[in-house]
């Protein structure tokens, strides 16, 4: 399947080359720390605890942040693993907030962890995720929810922004459904 074709509503929608995407960012990473530790040590900061300070809250807001909206996903009953076609909308938590929460919580986690090393070739690999993150998975993603949800989810797609979330009221006020 190439990047424009949309699956059916009774498949899964699969990440291009079949990667989960927090293998994807395990893999980058690892590539950037390991030039670091390996090759060249380019630093981002001085040395010292500035690297400490910034990075390793943003770390653990991205994880906690991925971390819930999985637990709504679940909650939800539909599945968060691309192993089944999703069976609902998940707008509570964080998904009320951002569209693509667990994306987030892992460009969020990657880069406080490159901060916290200090890591600039490690930082090098973000714009990477993100791209792929964005035309590997998430264009996909939503082409099979517009296809498979239709209104409901193109009312979700305009209140409710991707990448950088809002600080306002949750969308729907409570609703449970995904």
């Amino acid at each position: 399947m190439n990047v424009s074709e949309t699956p059916s509503k009774d498949q899964p929608v699969k990440p291009l080359f079949g990667i989960p995407p927090p293998l994807v960012t395990l893999l980058i990473l690892g590539a950037g720390l390991g030039i670091h530790f390996g090759i060249s040590k380019v630093l981002i900061f001085p040395e010292g605890w500035v690297q400490f300070a910034v990075g390793i809250p943003i770390a653990v807001i991205g994880l906690a942040f991925g971390l819930r909206a999985n637990m709504e996903f679940n909650r939800a009953g539909t599945d968060d693993r691309f192993a089944a076609p999703t069976s609902a909308i998940v707008t509570t938590g964080p998904n009320a907030r951002v569209r693509n929460p667990m994306y987030f919580g892992l460009v969020s986690a990657y880069l406080g962890i490159v901060l916290a090393v200090n890591a600039a070739w490690a930082l090098v690999g973000l714009p990477i995720l993100v791209a792929w993150l964005y035309f590997g998975v998430i264009s996909r993603e939503e082409k099979y929810l517009e296809a498979r949800f239709g209104s409901e989810y193109l009312e979700y797609k305009t209140s409710v922004p991707r990448w950088v979330p809002t600080l306002t009221t949750d969308y729907r006020q409570g609703a449970s459904t995904r």
